[in-house]
């Protein structure tokens, strides 16, 4: 069995940050991933990271997995389906390979939050997506709505405005909570309409694909496509197993040197409660804190 001072699982900003910085401090590193560059891939445009205004999520990402490729970091695209303690530290399953480490850093994010109404499952691929930079493009000239009424949802409507014929934003409250910047750009779209104070209730269709969207003002959208931004849920299972804290919110519990209750076990990025701030600068910020304090845990001995 491999054995490591350092396993990060997750392949996004905090666990590539987490490994690079594992490397420089020279610690025997190895990064476990379903997915390397996890949902930055889907990112259409990045505005906020310092230095590279306007790129993508995906070449961001690819910027990150090179960079640590150049510190001869192991990465393998394997999903960690257990994990457990051992006398010594832990042992991390994945596929059919074990390994043993002496510590982990959790970075593996979290999974599109789902409405839970009537059509959504029904119709998950034949109109209901939760990717709109993916699928996107395969509605243009068509009417879409996007649900939610955070920053996210708001670039969502950007996007999709530039293919749609008209896109509705729909989200709970009486305004969206987006970015100001963000607020200006979507204001401005002519094919775009907020729809506040609305909840969909069902999603609508002919056997094939979506064609209506339900509210619960007793509104009926008439639309091809519907693409979910309402948030995401701490991927925190494995974490739990081993007896790691969360708050009410699923999100892991760590302190300003990314330590979980846990010994051994550290947390970084969006799956941790130590920032509201849920960005790719954040995490790899998190993801380096986690490796320094992982060097200096081996290096004492403790």
């Amino acid at each position: 069995m491999d054995s490591h001072d350092l396993i990060v699982i997750g392949g996004g900003a905090a666990g590539l940050g987490a490994a690079l910085y594992a490397a420089r401090f020279r610690l025997n590193v190895l990064a476990l991933a379903k997915e390397f560059g996890g949902t930055g891939n889907i990112a259409h445009r990045v505005d906020n990271w310092i230095g590279e205004p306007g790129i993508s999520g995906f070449d961001l990402m690819q910027k990150f997995i090179e960079h640590v490729k150049q510190y001869g970091v192991p990465m393998i695209q394997e999903e960690v389906t257990a994990v457990s303690k051992t006398a010594d530290g832990f042992e991390v399953a994945a596929s059919d390979t074990r390994y043993s480490t002496r510590m982990i850093v959790f970075s593996n994010g979290m999974a599109h939050r789902k409405l839970g109404v009537p059509g959504e499952e029904e119709y998950a691929g034949r109109g209901v997506h939760y990717c709109y930079t993916c699928d996107g493009p395969l509605y243009r000239g068509k009417r879409l709505a996007v649900i939610g009424g955070s920053d996210a949802a708001a670039l969502g409507t950007m996007f999709l405005s530039e293919y749609a014929t008209k896109v509705y934003t729909v989200f709970r409250r009486e305004r969206m909570t987006a970015e100001p910047v963000s607020m200006e750009r979507v204001q401005k779209l002519v094919n775009a309409e907020f729809v506040p104070s609305s909840n969909v209730t069902e999603v609508i269709g002919d056997g094939t694909k979506v064609t209506q969207a339900k509210l619960d003002t007793g509104r009926v959208l008439d639309i091809d496509g519907l693409f979910i931004e309402i948030g995401h849920l701490p991927l925190n299972q494995l974490a739990r197993d081993l007896g790691v804290e969360t708050d009410a919110k699923g999100f892991i519990k760590v302190n300003s040197r990314q330590e979980t209750n846990v010994h051994g076990i550290l947390a970084a990025g969006d799956i941790t409660n130590a920032t509201e701030l849920k960005q790719f600068i954040t995490s790899a910020a998190e993801g380096s804190i986690a490796a320094q304090t992982a060097y200096h845990t081996i290096s004492k001995g403790r």
